[in-house]
This record gives structure tokens, sequence and C-alpha cells, in this order.
């Protein structure tokens, strides 16, 4: 994994408006325009409160993962997307999501959980953040009508993985 960097940004104008991947993903529907995009990202790169990765495989970047702080939360929340088809269904976001959170916990070891939401009909992703040891904790009514879970993952659960 690197960090993000601004030249990493039209990956995230491909990745963020692929339908397939949007589905999985996001509640906004609609292609985002690349001035959206880039405005988020750089948004990222000033977050002091955050950690941007590009996931790679040999070299080549194919995912996103980042950790952040919420303003109004007081824990940690983390997000990923494999946005190069390819390499789904290949335990590659498993992998990633375990070592991100190693490195969180290591880095941060006062802090005693880190969590996300997950779109309830997205079967791929829970079954891998389950192996990464993260539970289910609740479901999630969103004001536009889709569902998420919230899951928690511990340091302790994480450090018996």
């Amino acid at each position: 994994m690197i960090k993000l960097k601004e030249e990493h940004f039209p990956l995230f104008y491909k990745w963020w408006n692929d339908p397939t991947l949007r589905r999985l993903t996001s509640e906004v529907k609609g292609k985002m325009p690349k001035s959206e995009v880039d405005n988020i990202l750089k948004k990222h790169l000033k977050n002091k409160k955050g950690f941007d990765f590009i996931i790679t495989v040999n070299k080549k970047p194919i995912g996103h993962i980042l950790i952040q702080k919420k303003d109004r939360k007081k824990y940690f929340e983390v997000y990923i997307a494999i946005g190069e088809k390819r390499f789904w269904d290949r335990g590659v976001g498993t992998i990633a999501m375990k070592k991100t959170c190693h490195w969180f916990f290591k880095k941060f070891p006062k802090e005693k959980q880190i969590s996300l939401e997950v779109l309830v009909n997205n079967i791929r992703a829970i079954k891998s953040y389950k192996k990464v040891g993260f539970k289910k904790i609740k479901i999630v009514h969103n004001k536009n009508k889709t569902d998420t879970y919230l899951m928690t993952l511990t340091n302790i659960q994480i450090s018996n993985n």
C-alpha cells in the first residue's frame, strides 16, 4: 500500500463512476463529475484525522482504503473499495483490510475499536469483514432508504487474527 497522492485522482473518477461498484459501496446515484471527485480527494489529502492509502498489487493501484475519525463520532471508521474488478474475489481486500487494521491499532494503541458501515446487500464485503474479525452491531436505516450494517472490530479481535 502507498499513500494517496494527487496523481491517483483519475483512478477514483473511473472507480467511483463504475455502476457495479457504486451499487455495492455508495448511496449516491448518477455519475460524479471530475471536479467533485477532485474536491473530495483534495479534502482527503488535507485531512489530519484521516489516513488514505492506495492498495497495490505488483505496484499497480487496484483500490483504496481510508481510515478517518468523523467529527461527530468518537471512533475511527474504515472504508475500502477494490476498484479494479479483476481483483474481486481473490482475497485482496481482506488482506488489505487486515494489514491496515493491524497498522492502525499498532499506531494508535489507545484506540479500542474501529468501525465501518456496509450496505446489507454487499454480501462479499460482509464475508470479507467477518474474516478480518469485524462483528455486526446493528442495522442503520438511512434517510435515503438504504440499510447498512454497522460493524466494529476491537484491538483484541484483530490481535487474535
